[in-house]
């Protein structure tokens, strides 16, 4: 019951920042601009999901194991997330150059300082999150992402209108955003560098864990960037900056409620399941927790699709209040963004199983082949219309959701010391 309140207390804040951003979008920003601003964002998740997830999936995995020495573990994930940032600058160069020599937009080039402070930022409060909530440190959990939560809400606009109302000037103060949050970081996590450094002995030991179990994270994490972000560069691709503007307000509307509701089961449910995962000896173990992983996905559907029909049956009497005029065409992408959202994280419990069973390989393999069934539809449903991709988005739940379970109950219970079948 402790841990409830700061996971509910995180919930509800988040709610209320979403909800007054959402507001502030309306009031100011224009939906073209939106647009430009919405495809920003998606490139500053690729330190989080491709450079450094293999070293956040590190700390949530064994924070618990080594929290008798929890300072110097935390020094060697702060080199590891030094030494790394060579290959983010170098992935966000031939990103930004590749978009410019493209679209004929060099603009792009001239924001990679921006991308690349942003990046770092949002993959090392990734890593920091992962090991307070591996801690069951719910507290500083919520203060971490309540202040980037508000950095995020208000900088960007607050630059934007100081400035200039475009796309540049809100990516400016986003990365403002992520300036205030690595301040966050290195306050919270100040203490450990009072630590001694990790001896070598113990330091190669990480370093090795960390190549054999993190490095399959990083096809992982490109596999998770197309089911999260794909579609608003399909629909800026096919139908302009306009309407993917209006797709992109549809999406921060339709993804509070999971983005609500997955932190806070995930929060509550995984380091009870990955401690079940160390002590699990037979096939019937991983059965036993299978079976939770179904309950755990099945109550995150229901609430979500509760919530989100919900919201989209009071949607108009959000008119005024909250959607302004000029984005009323986004109450009708509010469902299918919101399926959408549910499509990228409806596997997230399975792929605990994969996790304590330390399967990275095995989790790639999957999200890849989840992600690469939604991307195609989606590419090939706009092809159509829009209105073809927004039903597409709504069917990919159920087809990602039932394909990601069948391939991981195939590999997750089939274990050495069990028999080779399916249940």
């Amino acid at each position: 019951m402790r841990a409830a309140l700061p996971i509910l207390l995180n919930q509800a804040v988040t709610l209320a920042l979403g909800l007054v951003s959402l507001k502030l979008i309306n009031r100011f920003v224009p939906p073209d601009v939106n647009g430009a601003y919405a495809l920003f964002l998606t490139l500053t998740q690729v330190g989080t999901l491709l450079t450094h997830s293999g070293l956040s999936n590190h700390a949530t995995r064994y924070w618990q194991r080594e929290n008798h020495h929890a300072g110097t573990y935390v020094r060697f994930l702060a080199a590891a997330s030094a030494r790394v940032l060579w290959p983010l600058t170098l992935l966000l160069l031939a990103i930004t150059f590749a978009l410019a020599a493209v679209r004929r937009e060099w603009i792009w080039v001239w924001i990679l300082p921006l991308l690349l402070v942003s990046n770092a930022a949002l993959a090392l409060n990734l890593v920091g999150t992962g090991a307070f909530n591996a801690d069951q440190s719910f507290w500083k959990v919520f203060w971490l992402t309540q202040l980037g939560n508000a950095g995020r809400t208000f900088l960007p606009i607050l630059f934007a209108l100081a400035t200039q109302m475009n796309f540049v000037a809100l990516s400016a103060g986003f990365t403002l955003h992520g300036v205030l949050l690595l301040s966050g970081l290195v306050a919270l996590f100040i203490w450990a560098f009072r630590t001694p450094k990790p001896e070598a002995d113990l330091n190669q030991k990480w370093i090795r864990e960390l190549k054999d179990y993190g490095r399959p994270y990083a096809l992982l994490g490109a596999g998770a960037w197309l089911l999260q972000f794909a579609d608003r560069w399909v629909v800026e691709g096919f139908y302009g900056q306009e309407p993917a503007g209006q797709f992109a307000l549809a999406a921060s509307l339709g993804t509070i409620i999971p983005t609500m509701v997955m932190p806070a089961l995930m929060q509550w449910v995984f380091p009870g399941i990955f401690r079940r995962a160390d002590l699990a000896k037979t096939r019937e173990d991983w059965i036993e927790l299978a079976r939770s992983c179904d309950r755990i996905t099945a109550a995150f559907l229901l609430i979500s699709i509760a919530g989100l029909l919900a919201l989209w049956a009071a949607s108009p009497w959000l008119i005024g209040w909250l959607i302004s005029e000029k984005y009323v065409p986004a109450l009708a992408m509010l469902v299918p963004a919101g399926f959408a959202a549910l499509t990228s994280q409806v596997n997230q419990f399975y792929y605990l199983l994969l996790q304590g069973q330390h399967d990275s390989a095995s989790m790639v393999k999957v999200m890849l082949a989840v992600s690469g069934v939604k991307t195609l539809g989606s590419i090939l449903a706009a092809c159509v219309s829009l209105s073809a991709l927004m039903a597409w988005l709504i069917v990919s739940v159920v087809i990602g959701g039932w394909l990601g379970r069948w391939l991981i109950r195939r590999v997750a219970l089939d274990s050495p010391d069990s028999p080779r079948h399916p249940v």
